[in-house]
């Protein structure tokens, strides 16, 4: 390997591990209430400290572009500075050859992105919403705590107060029942969980269901007890039922892929989901490539004038792509259009970029 090439990926690694460390930090107290909310309601350390790695995941796949845009950027801003740069293109070395080695890792970058996205972040995700089951399972009372970790649909809680997650007075729970599009009513003096059982008092159930006659009520079961008990995992066994670990978030690429043959029996049919699943997967991976392009193209400068037109260019075209890529969330419904808001700000990007570098060699600023 050259010599200048070494100096060069040596300066651009050794701000990217510092900015992508910062940015994992930094982003990870975004997620800090979700964290605290699982702390709060686990007693286990263990389980608190995989839940915490497992949101690392989350947050690489956005944090490592950012990462290649600041060492790119800064590593040719220093060059600038320096005289480096000039030095170099005196010898008789072009821009390309100089960039080479820096967009050369911005590729590899890109790849191990792209693998983050689309096989260790699902795999992570299932992980961690697995850790938020086993809890519930265990303890049934922290899905009716207000700022629980996991959100129930089609349910509504109401109780007085609950003491340290373990106990629960004057409850009331309305449940929607898919069975026949009807709600049931539960109520409890008290519920409390003992070594992963659970205990009422003086509750009380009401349910109906269908007479399977036309022009007929439907039938009401009204149901008391003085005191019952249930395993606490039977409580929640519907939660783990659910298609949730087949959801398109939670599957790696080659298993998503495998879901949408089998379930369409063709190798040429993709569900809308899975489309603008992979292309946001594919979009993440080539954004270290796009972000470490935008960093070499503005962060050259060729006058003896220290200025802030490129930096602010940079910002604006990352802030271009980042709008793209969170806007796209609703447009789900329509996958090609939501393909091209993931995908068509990198050719435009990379054709501003091309244009600057080009502006550059021939001494424009």
């Amino acid at each position: 390997m050259p010599l200048i090439w070494r100096y060069l990926l040596k300066s651009y690694f050794q701000v990217f591990f510092l900015s992508l460390s910062g940015f994992i930090s930094v982003l990870l107290v975004t997620r800090f209430q979700e964290i605290a909310k699982f702390a709060a309601a686990s007693g286990s350390i263990i389980s608190i400290i995989l839940f915490t790695l497992y949101q690392i995941p989350y947050i690489l796949p956005l944090a490592v572009p950012i990462s290649c845009l600041i060492s790119a950027i800064l590593l040719l801003q220093k060059l600038s500075h320096t005289q480096e740069l000039t030095a170099l293109r005196a010898s008789g070395m072009g821009l390309m050859p100089i960039a080479f080695p820096l967009m050369t890792a911005g590729m590899l970058l890109g790849f191990l992105n792209f693998v983050v996205a689309s096989e260790l972040a699902p795999y992570s995700r299932g992980l961690s919403k697995k850790l938020v089951f086993d809890l519930v399972s265990t303890n049934p009372l922290v899905i009716l705590q207000k700022d629980t970790v996991i959100k129930m649909s089609g349910i509504y809680a109401d109780m007085k107060n609950i003491k340290e997650g373990q106990q629960a007075k004057d409850v009331t729970i309305i449940t929607k029942n898919s069975s026949n599009d009807r709600l049931s009513l539960m109520t409890a003096k008290e519920l409390y969980v003992i070594d992963n059982l659970l205990f009422g008092k003086d509750v009380s159930f009401i349910s109906s269901f269908d007479s399977k006659k036309e022009d007929c009520f439907d039938h009401i079961l009204i149901e008391n007890q003085n005191e019952m008990n249930t395993k606490s995992s039977n409580v929640t066994q519907h939660m783990q039922t659910a298609d949730w670990i087949k959801g398109t978030d939670y599957l790696p690429l080659k298993l998503l892929l495998a879901k949408q043959v089998l379930e369409k029996k063709s190798e040429f049919t993709i569900s809308k989901k899975a489309i603008i699943e992979i292309a946001k997967r594919v979009t993440l991976g080539i954004a270290a490539f796009t972000f470490t392009l935008i960093g070499v193209a503005y962060g050259l400068e060729v006058g003896r004038q220290k200025r802030k037109k490129g930096i602010i260019q940079a910002c604006l075209l990352a802030s271009f792509f980042m709008i793209c890529f969170v806007a796209t969330k609703s447009l789900k419904g329509s996958p090609f259009i939501a393909c091209m808001a993931y995908l068509l700000p990198h050719p435009i990007i990379f054709m501003f970029c091309l244009r600057n570098m080009r502006q550059v060699s021939r001494g424009l600023e």
